[in-house]
């Protein structure tokens, strides 16, 4: 395992005298910024963090406000308001002096009710090894996918002018680990733009905001097995985009849904 693996990474997280510091390695770029999964993830740590006592996470809102680069990276923590069930926070993340990310999450104790309704089950599609594997190609595909190994099951390749509103992707870690709420977070953010896929010439996207909506608190499978992640086009104009998401576990369950906006430069 590098010095820069996920699992390093978050665990490599300080806390000082009312902040948290860490080093985002170059290995995690993707253009000028760096990685938003990997981003977003350390904000969820710090705040993990930052509480007195394990709570599961329920909803995570992120806004990314400038591109976090290569270097020192600063997460202040604060809570919101703490109730007898839930928690909120806020992290912030700051390079250079300047917020490049803000975190809002809410924490929630598990509850008894008489309402269970079940999430979708996980599609029927093709095997990760009947999917097509995204190539790696040294100076042309973000260092960050380095990490991963990624099949697509569903909808067509960036760049080739499809008009599929549907993408799916099977997507592992490419090192071992116990999946945590951090290793998720990132699998989570690992679906190219659709819109890319209806383009026929390379052209760069970036997020604005994203949120995640988490659907249970028990979650038992290894960020390098298969997971499955769904993403479905809500709507493109303007320049920008709607996707929503839905993530399911190795075992098939319903982990998380998602909703991410995105600017696309085309």
């Amino acid at each position: 395992m590098s010095s820069s693996s996920f699992s390093q990474i978050i665990n490599s997280l300080q806390r000082k005298d009312g902040y948290f510091e860490t080093q985002v390695p170059d290995t995690w770029m993707q253009g000028r910024a760096s990685f938003g999964g990997l981003v977003a993830a350390l904000g969820v740590e710090a705040l993990q963090q930052t509480l007195s006592s394990p709570i599961p996470l329920r909803t995570v809102q992120i806004a990314f406000i400038g591109p976090v680069g290569e270097g020192l990276l600063r997460i202040e923590t604060k809570i919101l308001r703490q109730g007898r069930s839930v928690t909120s926070m806020r992290a912030d993340l700051i390079q250079g002096e300047q917020v490049a990310c803000t975190v809002l999450a809410c924490f929630g104790a598990s509850r008894e009710s008489v309402l269970s309704v079940a999430a979708p089950s996980r599609p029927e599609v093709k095997s990760p090894e009947e999917s097509y594997c995204f190539p790696r190609k040294e100076g042309l595909t973000p260092k960050f996918l380095d990490h991963f190994d990624i099949r697509l099951a569903e909808g067509e390749r960036p760049f080739t002018s499809g008009s599929d509103r549907n993408h799916g992707i099977w997507v592992r870690f490419n090192e071992p680990a116990p999946a945590s709420m951090a290793h998720i977070i990132a699998l989570a953010d690992t679906p190219p733009p659709i819109p890319l896929s209806m383009l026929n010439a390379p052209a760069n996207g970036s997020s604005l905001t994203w949120s995640l909506e988490f659907l249970t608190d028990d979650i038992q499978a290894n960020a390098d097995e298969w997971w499955y992640v769904r993403a479905e086009l809500a709507q493109c104009s303007n320049g920008y985009n709607q996707q929503r998401y839905s993530i399911w576990s190795p075992s098939g369950e319903a982990i998380a849904l998602a909703n991410q906006v995105m600017a696309v430069f085309a």
